[in-house]
């Protein structure tokens, strides 16, 4: 099971309102109910032996109270007891499903406890009820898609639309993005115009229209929808991202580049820029003083990140004819080396190193690097590459060949995804956050 803060947000619910309720009515406070509420102050405390016995006694003298009963549940979660856990939870969903406060309290324990689809049915009755809110309705909708349920959730926000229950620009949103996943792409995208329109000086509305349209190979409407999300946000190194990916997929290589500098201007610390503007050193020659100058500050800011020293070293040798300049050379290794002391399992700075090496004509070592980039990352075919022209170099032409021949069918591969997507793998996977 896995453990987070759900399961105890599920107390903190219970204990909230049972210390309300005895606030208001001291007299009924009774025995049971003043057990429930400290078993759960002592489960908040994560003193769960105390826990568990205060909240079998409650058990014992009142069998017919819910709260009870999912309060244990959560105990046993806590103890990772997965079949007592779900059986207090089947006890207190026949004792008090109908109770708006069991129905949360539910909805957040089968989250905890990885049941997601019986977590949204739980929190879908509890938003149709009496305490039922906007908020309570989005996380069905989430727990639903979460559960790999999009049309359910875009079933919950129509119903909540068309009963005047909420119509809001965060609903049109997630609506957006459930009919998106279940590939219905004209409501998807009519929903996210309609949030954007809703609440124009919400900077997410804006940014997930234009990741639409990237998604979609439709650069040219994403960069309209960064652009007008940067007309309330010109701040925002989110949006800038969006604009740059755009540029890029539009083969505007230098305003790419553009627009990544000045996301990691925005962002000095965040590192989705700056590892953009990794991937695009080749067409930064206009720029390479500024960009060289970002990932100086970049990796003297972190002492701890890996990925500093790596993107230094980079650009250090992006710089024409660094590779034949020992000082250039030498600061480079050794900052791959630095990268790689900070995270040994990082396949990109092994891949660097071993290039370099190569450069210089030390085999031995730069085999040894490349093979452990290969190793790393499976799924790139650069290491493959470098590799074969190494073994190659020292003789071992069985060797040699099997790297050309992985190198031909993991690059065949890199090609689809180009061709499917309009951008690079390199670009492709970290789009997908709003805060990168």
């Amino acid at each position: 099971m896995a453990r987070n803060h759900l399961g105890l947000a599920a107390a903190a619910l219970v204990a909230l309102a049972l210390a309300a309720s005895a606030q208001e009515n001291p007299q009924q406070a009774n025995r049971p109910t003043m057990l429930v509420q400290r078993g759960l102050m002592a489960l908040q405390a994560r003193d769960v032996p105390a826990a568990q016995e205060l909240l079998e006694r409650a058990v014992e003298e009142s069998p017919d109270d819910a709260r009870a009963w999912i309060a244990l549940a959560q105990v046993f979660g806590t103890l990772n007891l997965r079949i007592q856990s779900s059986r207090h939870a089947s006890e207190a969903a026949r004792l008090g499903g109908d109770q708006p406060l069991i129905q949360h309290a539910l909805a957040m324990f089968y989250t905890d406890f990885g049941d997601l689809a019986e977590a949204a049915r739980w929190e879908e009755r509890f938003a149709g009820g009496e305490m039922g809110s906007e908020e309570a309705y989005l996380r069905t909708m989430s727990l639903y898609m979460q559960a790999g349920m999009p049309l359910k959730a875009a079933s919950v926000g129509v119903a909540a639309i068309e009963s005047g229950s909420v119509d809001s620009a965060a609903m049109h949103n997630v609506l957006g993005k459930a009919y998106t996943m279940a590939g219905n792409l004209d409501d998807g995208l009519r929903h996210l115009k309609l949030a954007v329109q809703s609440n124009p000086y919400e900077e997410s509305m804006h940014y997930d229209l234009g990741y639409f349209h990237l998604r979609n190979q439709d650069f040219g409407s994403a960069a309209t929808a960064f652009q007008e999300g940067r007309r309330y946000f010109d701040k925002s190194a989110a949006i800038e991202i969006g604009l740059g990916i755009a540029a890029y997929g539009q083969r505007k290589f230098e305003e790419a580049v553009d627009r990544f500098l000045h996301a990691a201007e925005l962002a000095p610390g965040l590192e989705q820029p700056h590892a953009f503007l990794g991937r695009l050193l080749q067409h930064a020659t206009s720029r390479i003083d500024d960009v060289e100058e970002r990932f100086r500050a970049f990796h003297e800011q972190d002492s701890a990140s890996h990925f500093g020293p790596l993107l230094y070293g980079q650009v250090l040798l992006a710089r024409p004819g660094a590779r034949r300049d020992a000082e250039a050379l030498a600061r480079a290794e050794s900052l791959f080396e630095e990268s790689i002391d900070r995270k040994e399992d990082y396949w990109e700075s092994h891949y660097e190193l071993g290039v370099l090496l190569e450069s210089r004509r030390e085999l031995v070592a730069a085999e040894k690097h490349l093979q452990r980039a290969a190793t790393l990352n499976p799924e790139s075919s650069k290491p493959h590459y470098r590799l074969a022209r190494v073994y190659q170099r020292l003789g071992k032409t069985q060797e040699a060949r099997r790297e050309r021949e992985l190198h031909k069918r993991i690059a065949e591969r890199e090609r689809e995804t180009m061709k499917a997507t309009g951008l690079p793998g390199d670009l492709v996977g970290p789009i997908g956050s709003r805060n990168p």
